[in-house]
């Protein structure tokens, strides 16, 4: 279930028309300011939010650090790229640039989808802690992950996703609990991704690979990749 907030009504209804080209989206309601959505998202019966990022009287970015809403991914939008940086320390799920395509909408829908499938599935992260395994637990169940077999791990939200050489798995733990258990091949490429740099196969101005997995360097960030 989702939530549009944009004060341009054409824009909205790009929104609809992309997001009804996919049935697990279903909207809820449809708002020109933040301040209209404010009961429905607090009343926490939705699950997805469609934010602008300027709008008259209170910016997006000012909406979200004001407002936080635990479980609701939020995805911004907006006509300005040099935004996405400070989108990213607000750890939303996604950042869409407008006039927004039928192609990149997909992408982030399909994200969605794929997120909502595993959050199903999620894992906690244990506190034991060995030299060469990460611990994550499902319900009494344990499992090892072999550190040096990560490839990369990504931040969603309050969850971290963990990219291994045969599978993934998604953790209800930050970034951050991660980065401080990590050994130095570990090196943070972006606000929303840290590498194993043994994994790295080539580099290409602001991007890596990772068995063709392309990731984004961020500029802060860029002193980080010697390779």
């Amino acid at each position: 279930k989702y939530v549009i907030i944009d004060d341009d009504d054409t824009d909205r209804k790009i929104i609809e028309l992309e997001a009804n080209k996919f049935p697990f989206l279903e909207l809820t309601a449809s708002f020109e300011n933040p301040v209209e959505a404010l009961e429905i998202l607090s009343a926490n019966t939705v699950d997805l939010l469609f934010l602008d990022i300027e709008m008259p009287g209170m910016s997006g970015i000012d909406f979200l650090k004001k407002n936080k809403y635990p479980g609701i991914l939020t995805i911004l939008i907006t006509s300005h790229p040099e935004f996405a940086l400070e989108s990213f320390d607000l750890e939303v799920f996604d950042y869409l640039l407008k006039p927004v395509s039928s192609k990149r909408f997909a992408t982030c829908a399909l994200r969605i989808e794929d997120f909502s499938r595993m959050k199903y599935k999620s894992f906690a992260f244990d506190e034991e802690t060995e030299t060469n395994f990460i611990i994550i637990k499902q319900g009494h169940d344990k499992f090892k992950i072999l550190i040096q077999e990560i490839l990369y791990i990504e931040a969603m939200g309050d969850y971290t996703r963990i990219f291994t050489v045969q599978q993934q798995y998604l953790v209800l733990s930050t970034l951050n609990s991660f980065a401080e258990r990590l050994p130095p091949n570990f090196v943070r490429i972006h606000r929303s991704y840290i590498v194993n740099s043994k994994r790295i196969e080539s580099v290409q101005k602001n991007k890596i690979f990772i068995q063709l997995k392309e990731l984004p360097v961020g500029k802060l960030y860029k002193h980080t990749i010697n390779f």
